[in-house]
């Protein structure tokens, strides 16, 4: 087996499964080492040295340290040669990181952030204009965005892209937490996210804590 990584995280973070999920599925041995954020285990000094924002995930690579979970997602990416969910192709690769980039600076910040994270506790409740204003940022915007990525293969490939994982993962548990809200309810995204978890043969092995938490949640 190819050495391994530790992976300072939370098992129900939708930031740091993405990871678990890519190691799982390519073989990648890794230690997932529980980061107790009530505790402060992400304020120590030790921890500090590692990550001065004191965030999750955190990976300690042999001390090679990285934080942003999508620079992490790529740096496994790199070192394991991963060509099917990254392709080395200027292109296809390019069209990758435009749809990361999308995930991180757009849907994580208005979707992730307003939908699933309040009854999550994580984040508070938008308004109700907030809430109005956003589904229609999602159908005017979002979607076709969404769609275009589909067509260009930067997600919902034969193989699942670096791209692939963070949205599934993401749309999944929004699912399950807020079965109601215009994201659970839109049947074509929905779809894509199925088909990706389809192609996830070891879900199960990563996906237990994170089932139980967001099921809790529900909305």
């Amino acid at each position: 087996t190819m050495p391994g990584f530790k992976l300072h995280a939370l098992p129900m973070s939708v930031s740091c499964l993405p990871i678990e999920a890519l190691a799982q599925e390519n073989g990648i041995e890794y230690e997932m080492v529980m980061c107790d954020l009530m505790s402060g285990a992400h304020k120590t000094p030790e921890f500090l040295a590692m990550n001065p924002m004191h965030c999750v995930p955190t990976m300690d690579d042999d001390g090679f340290h990285l934080w942003e979970g999508r620079a992490i997602a790529r740096y496994v990416c790199y070192k394991h040669n991963l060509e099917g969910n990254y392709p080395s192709d200027p292109k296809k690769r390019a069209l990758i990181d435009n749809a990361l980039d999308f995930h991180m600076g757009v849907w994580y910040k208005n979707v992730t952030c307003k939908v699933l994270y309040p009854p999550c506790g994580f984040a508070p409740a938008p308004s109700d204009q907030e809430m109005k204003d956003l589904e229609k940022a999602f159908n005017d915007d979002y979607w076709p965005t969404i769609q275009k990525f589909i067509k260009e293969g930067a997600l919902g490939a034969a193989t699942p892209t670096l791209a692939d994982f963070f949205f599934v993962l993401h749309l999944e548990y929004t699912k399950m937490t807020c079965p109601n809200s215009f994201v659970a309810k839109h049947s074509e995204l929905m779809a894509y996210s199925a088909g990706v978890k389809a192609k996830l043969s070891k879900w199960s092995n990563w996906s237990g804590p994170a089932d139980g938490f967001y099921t809790s949640k529900k909305a």
